[in-house]
């Protein structure tokens, strides 16, 4: 896999570093209380209204372990992700797909384990890094990955295994399978940003052959939509002319 830091990956481990150690040098340190103010703790949201705390529990992390696995995968996944998209498409990827698992967290912890559930928090980027796991699955899907560093395997396969351990931990786990089900939120999250990006590029394309005229207008009012899938999984060979078109609103990666 080729190593690039790139810049906004640059920016997030930067700020995921320094909070984690803000939060564990003044939390055990100085007697602060940072995790209720930026965790996601459902009485928080709920209760007292800091909806900021859907973003900013993404930049926490439980212990030093936490912090380098997911970091390490923001670096290795995230940083050709953005080399692909560009900033601006990253920055929104990564950002609604921690939101949404965010969302799904606060959801099953308030309405599904009611009130035993709303001082729990949850912490970690993990939720957008197993969203950026799915598009990199879908854009680079038969790359050949080190799964545990010994065997090889393509990534698309890779990510497969990655959500059924997940799916496996939610529903056999009881309440500490919540945090399992906000890693599977992110990847349907990803999913379906993607899905309905190719949608509305796809109707957009359609509508301006037929706005165009010409030869191909009849053919592009009758044939039907080109399934979304198609423009986004094993792509590999076409990420070249992705990256030379950044600005251009052609493709489904815009």
């Amino acid at each position: 896999m080729a190593f690039k830091l790139t810049k906004t990956v640059k920016v997030l481990l930067g700020a995921c570093l320094a909070l984690f150690l803000l939060q564990q040098t003044a939390d055990r340190f100085m007697g602060a209380d940072i995790e209720s103010w930026l965790a996601l703790v459902p009485s928080g949201v709920v209760l007292h209204h800091r909806v900021w705390q859907l973003i900013t529990y993404a930049f926490l992390h439980g212990d030093v372990t936490h912090l380098i696995l997911n970091m390490l995968m923001l670096v290795f996944i995230g940083s050709e992700i953005e080399t692909v998209w560009g900033v601006r498409r990253f920055l929104r990827y990564y950002f609604f797909c921690s939101v949404f698992a965010g969302m799904v967290y606060l959801f099953l912890q308030v309405f599904v384990w009611g009130e035993g559930g709303l001082n729990v928090p949850m912490v970690g980027a993990s939720g957008a890094i197993y969203g950026l796991l799915l598009a990199y699955g879908l854009m680079f899907g038969e790359r050949k990955l080190l799964f545990f560093m010994l065997f090889p395997m393509k990534a698309k396969h890779f990510v497969w295994i990655l959500a059924a351990v997940e799916f496996m931990t939610t529903v056999y786990s009881g309440r500490s399978g919540l945090a399992s089900a906000a890693h599977l939120a992110g990847m349907a999250a990803g999913f379906m940003y993607l899905w309905v990006r190719a949608s509305y590029i796809l109707v957009q394309q359609r509508k301006a052959r037929i706005k165009a005229g010409g030869p191909g207008a009849e053919r592009a009012r009758s044939k039907p939509l080109k399934s979304h899938l198609k423009l986004v999984i094993n792509n590999e060979r076409d990420i070249k002319k992705i990256m030379d078109e950044d600005n251009d609103r052609s493709g489904p990666w815009n």
